[in-house]
């Protein structure tokens, strides 16, 4: 279990799942994320890939977005999200799509444009850069939208992620022990 850093739902416990698939963002990333995105939270159209627990979604829904479509491949996990919008009694502000992030992209196309997109896939599997490359953020993201990126710089197949990606331009980038927190802005 972890508690919600912030907001109206802050010190609130949500649950995480019991297997080792999954890895949620620690309480310090998520307030330096929540932290340097702060003007961007409120109201925003929210999109939670590679979702876990929820924890980034939930996260932003406690301080003011408006929704938040998650998406989670486990079918176990995709339950426990639903379980703990439950709990939080946050069941009309959220989605959960139960699939592969790959095998959901056009149903995704149909639910957006987002204003802040939060990705934190495995480590290691090389999914920051087919994020980066392989994805139609010029539809995905709303004008102004965010992409918020979590990767591990030491499991990682890159180094560094580009400064620019198409319609993406790199605005932060900051380190956490092996996690990098990068952000996105569409340019």
């Amino acid at each position: 279990m972890i508690r919600l850093t912030g907001g109206f739902l802050r010190g609130r416990v949500i649950h995480t799942p019991s297997h080792n698939a999954t890895r949620p963002t620690q309480a310090r990333l998520r307030q330096a994320l929540f932290n340097s995105i702060q003007a961007h939270t409120e109201s925003a159209r929210v999109l939670d890939l590679f979702a876990g627990s929820g924890a980034l979604g939930f996260e932003a829904l406690s301080r003011g977005a408006q929704d938040v479509v998650f998406v989670e491949k486990a079918k176990t996990t995709a339950a426990l999200i639903q379980k703990n919008a439950n709990l939080l009694k946050v069941t009309d502000q959220i989605q959960v799509i139960t699939g592969a992030v790959e095998k959901t992209l056009e149903k995704l196309s149909h639910l957006g444009p987002f204003d802040l997109v939060f990705a934190d896939p495995p480590y290691g599997d090389g999914w920051e850069i087919l994020l980066l490359n392989d994805y139609s953020w010029e539809s995905l993201l709303s004008e102004k939208g965010l992409l918020c990126l979590e990767w591990g710089s030491q499991k990682s197949q890159v180094s560094e992620l580009p400064a620019v990606v198409r319609t993406l331009e790199k605005i932060r980038e900051k380190q956490y022990g092996d996690s990098v927190l990068t952000t996105y802005a569409k340019g």
